[in-house]
């Protein structure tokens, strides 16, 4: 079955990164941009982890994670290759109403983390519902690759003309129109 595609304000919400190799250094790289309050845990880190850490972009704790550790916690990624610990994190979670993404692991999800092209506010999330992830950052780079640039001022410039143009139909088709102009369609 497909995963629903949902759009979360991730701003100033605990998030907790269990591990803290390549692939967690990725999901972090990734959540940055969203301002969460991130947490990473783990014994043993990447130099961009640590990086962040000493930035103050993040907090760390350089031990191995304690479930006490997620309590506060919007939201959990698990970037570890121990099944024995995602399926344990993941039951903790779901006992506890949290989130949770256990990379590479659907059956150990609540969510998915889509493949992210994100140019200002504009974001667009691509996922196969944990099929086939390879496609899904296939998918992500054709559509990078292919969004026409200065997007980001376009949007800037559509949200002006919603503040300044009164609501209705004719606003809306004044974007429509503007929006198949600018993007050639």
């Amino acid at each position: 079955m497909p995963y629903f595609p949902m759009f979360v304000n991730l701003e100033g919400k605990r998030v907790v990164v269990v591990g803290g190799g390549k692939v967690a250094s990725r999901k972090v790289e990734k959540l940055l941009p969203f301002e969460p309050r991130i947490r990473v845990i783990a014994p043993q880190i990447t130099h961009y982890i640590h990086s962040l850490a000493k930035e103050g972009k993040i907090e760390l704790l350089k031990r191995r994670v304690r479930l006490k550790d997620l309590k506060d916690a919007f939201m959990v990624i698990v970037a570890v290759n121990d099944l024995r610990l995602q399926k344990k994190i993941y039951g903790f979670c779901v006992k506890m109403g949290i989130h949770c993404n256990a990379v590479d692991s659907p059956d150990f999800c609540t969510f998915l983390f889509p493949a992210l092209v994100v140019r200002g506010n504009l974001v667009i999330g691509v996922s196969t519902s944990g099929k086939a992830p390879a496609l899904s950052a296939g998918i992500r780079e054709f559509i990078e690759n292919r969004l026409p640039e200065g997007v980001e001022e376009l949007l800037s410039e559509l949200e002006n003309l919603r503040r300044t143009v009164p609501e209705g139909k004719e606003r809306q088709e004044k974007l429509i129109r503007l929006v198949r102009h600018k993007l050639g369609l």
